[in-house]
């Protein structure tokens, strides 16, 4: 007689109460086997809601730092940040968040503009500059794609992306400025959330993370200055 095979586990994305995401049922009212991991099931949610959760068939549910494995804690306390009421979030030192660029100190005064100055003077600002904070940005995922964690790394930006669209989404009535900030902003948090996960110490974008979820664009340095513009999403979390 064959050696029975251990059947094998599946991985469904879903809320708080249990429900699946992609489909607002059960999941073992769900046709299919579902995911090979909790990981893996996050990254293919169609939705995300919070806090998101994978739930396994043998009834194993975990959260989403324990789905992107190590990092995971830092990944979801910045969402928490971003997602939070008005006022539960900690005040910030926005000079110093700002001066604490993806790529280093930058010893310039810094200058909190409006929203329309931020997006006039963005265009000066330096390209090679910009360039290296690009390649700090997207050097996180060879990392992760080498250590194994690549289904880690697209959850994790998969989810995060969701959430932060949604909060981030300028209002119907926005102008094409609002629109660049946004861009911007999501920008900075694929970079904080990424470099999250390689659990390295000091996050190269924590610090202009923490201006995002403040409602806050750290614009960068341009004509002397180290600008930092005011949003449409400032003082609006929750809504």
């Amino acid at each position: 007689m064959a050696e029975q095979q251990p059947s094998r586990v599946g991985w469904h994305a879903v809320d708080r109460w249990g429900q699946e995401l992609a489909s607002d049922r059960r999941p073992g009212e769900v046709p299919g086997l579902g995911s090979p991991s909790a990981a893996v099931a996050l990254a293919a949610a169609p939705v995300a809601t919070w806090p998101p959760m994978a739930l396994a068939s043998d009834g194993r549910r975990v959260g989403l730092a324990a789905a992107l494995g190590s990092g995971g804690d830092e990944v979801e306390a910045l969402l928490s940040r971003l997602l939070a009421s008005p006022g539960e979030g900690d005040e910030i030192d926005v000079p110093c968040c700002a001066a604490t660029t993806p790529v280093g100190p930058v010893e310039l005064p810094v200058a909190v503009v409006s929203l329309a100055e931020g997006v006039e003077v963005s265009a000066s600002v330096d390209p090679a500059w910009m360039a290296a904070v690009e390649a700090r940005r997207r050097a996180p995922r060879r990392m992760l794609v080498d250590a194994g964690r690549g289904d880690h790394l697209e959850a994790a930006l998969h989810v995060g992306m969701l959430l932060t669209t949604k909060w981030l989404e300028p209002a119907q009535d926005a102008g094409p400025d609002a629109r660049v900030a946004s861009g911007a902003q999501l920008w900075v948090l694929s970079g904080a959330i990424a470099w999250a996960l390689t659990a390295r110490g000091v996050n190269p974008f924590g610090s202009w993370a923490h201006l995002v979820t403040s409602g806050l664009w750290p614009v960068g340095p341009t004509g002397g200055r180290l600008v930092v513009a005011r949003t449409d999403a400032a003082g609006g979390r929750g809504q």
